[in-house]
């Protein structure tokens, strides 16, 4: 406790409180995660194909809100940019809560997504303010820290809620959780660093000048960026993480595992035991990448990633659910902040929020054809094919990344 008071007083009192707002939200999605599948299957009498519509269409907001939210954010400041994407994810949310039509969740799904899209890019954005490069590993994995330690406890609350009281009220608690998430940000937390320090210290006329034509080199380089393997390869890996977590772990395994006899308690078990390590995993992989470089962590997250996919195929017991949880747990989290420290190491300069952005758009081409070609795979082939196919996949992804990706961060003791 001494030492969360002390960090919100101190130097890193914008990240904890941004942490927190983080840790909030994804403690309303998560409350959602073990019975969202399951409401809409039951409510609505449709198939994992539509299913997977309606899970994989709230990250298709990340398609269209990612480089709007960035560009904004370098414009207008990175705190009224959160709070409207926030502001958005909550009114979607609660119009999901009071769905009546399988089409009415979907659509306000879609809109939840825009605002969550915008939420967790302008976050990457504030924290890579923040950070150095030296630092840049650890402190962008808080983002994934924050959204783990919701994620960690909601499925736990969603699937008691869920069995207890109706698979609806989870649903009404997300909604909660996200308002207080939105108070926080209007009410603590203050805007960025470098806001402050831009005020405090225009630019020389000199500078100013220089700045002007400018314009055609950041294009120049831009395009480059696009073109670089890191951008290409990090990317697909970035929409395998995602097309894994949405289209496979929070469609397709839910219905898999309730076709093997799981209930949405133990299911929820199931998604917060997934969490638990990859929170532990998700530190290491910060530190890896500070200090080993950023593709230090990649192997060992394939690895984990598909021995964990194969022990959920196999899986038919409780421990052994458990087990593919722990071992996808911890690939991703090992995984998932490499993809965000590249691409906040490759950002053209000035143009950190729209390169930042564009990254949170490829996570939702991710979100969107996992869930959708991952459940139609299901309907026609059955649940373990739809796995193995994400397994294939995110393997090759990760070894793309090994083979053609440069390093962007020395070791240390490396010199030059």
């Amino acid at each position: 406790m001494r030492g969360v008071i002390s960090a919100l007083r101190g130097r890193y009192r914008n990240i904890a409180i941004l942490s927190i707002c983080g840790a909030l939200n994804s403690f309303g999605m998560g409350t959602i995660g073990p019975v969202l599948p399951l409401f809409t299957q039951q409510e609505y009498h449709v198939n994992a194909t539509q299913v997977g519509i309606a899970i994989g269409l709230f990250g298709a907001g990340r398609l269209f809100t990612g480089v709007p939210a960035g560009y904004l954010a370098q414009r207008y400041g990175r705190k009224p940019i959160l709070a409207l994407g926030a502001a958005v994810n909550l009114f979607g949310a609660a119009m999901v809560s009071m769905s009546f039509h399988f089409w009415w969740l979907t659509g306000w799904r879609f809109v939840s997504g825009l605002g969550s899209n915008a939420f967790s890019t302008v976050i990457t954005v504030y924290l890579r303010d923040e950070s150095d490069p030296a630092t840049r590993g650890r402190i962008l994995s808080t983002q994934e820290l924050s959204i783990l330690s919701g994620q960690i406890l909601g499925p736990l609350v969603g699937g008691y809620l869920g069995s207890v009281f109706g698979l609806r009220i989870p649903l009404f608690a997300q909604v909660v959780l996200m308002a207080l998430s939105l108070v926080l940000i209007l009410f603590a937390l203050p805007e960025s660093r470098w806001r402050e320090t831009q005020a405090q210290q225009p630019a020389p006329r000199e500078s100013r000048t220089q700045a002007a034509p400018s314009q055609t080199a950041r294009r120049g380089s831009f395009l480059r960026l696009m073109l670089s393997p890191a951008f290409i390869f990090v990317g697909l890996f970035a929409i395998m993480i995602v097309a894994n977590r949405q289209g496979a772990r929070f469609s397709v395994m839910p219905l898999f595992g309730r076709l093997k006899g799981f209930g949405p308690e133990h299911l929820g078990l199931w998604f917060s035991v997934t969490h638990f390590p990859q929170f532990f995993t998700t530190i290491t992989s910060g530190y890896l990448s500070d200090r080993f470089g950023r593709k230090s962590p990649i192997i060992p997250s394939v690895i984990l990633m598909c021995a964990g996919i194969a022990a959920f195929i196999w899986a038919d017991g409780l421990w052994q659910l458990l087990l593919s949880g722990v071992l996808m747990g911890m690939g991703e989290g090992l995984g998932s902040p490499a993809g965000t420290v590249f691409y906040a190491d490759i950002a053209p300069p000035g143009m950190e929020g729209v390169t930042l952005g564009l990254f949170r758009s490829l996570a939702g081409i991710g979100t969107v054809a996992g869930a959708m070609a991952f459940g139609a795979i299901a309907d026609l082939w059955g649940f373990p094919w739809a796995l193995w196919v994400d397994a294939i996949l995110f393997a090759a992804a990760g070894i793309g990344v090994m083979l053609f990706v440069r390093e962007t961060h020395r070791r240390r003791g490396a010199a030059a």
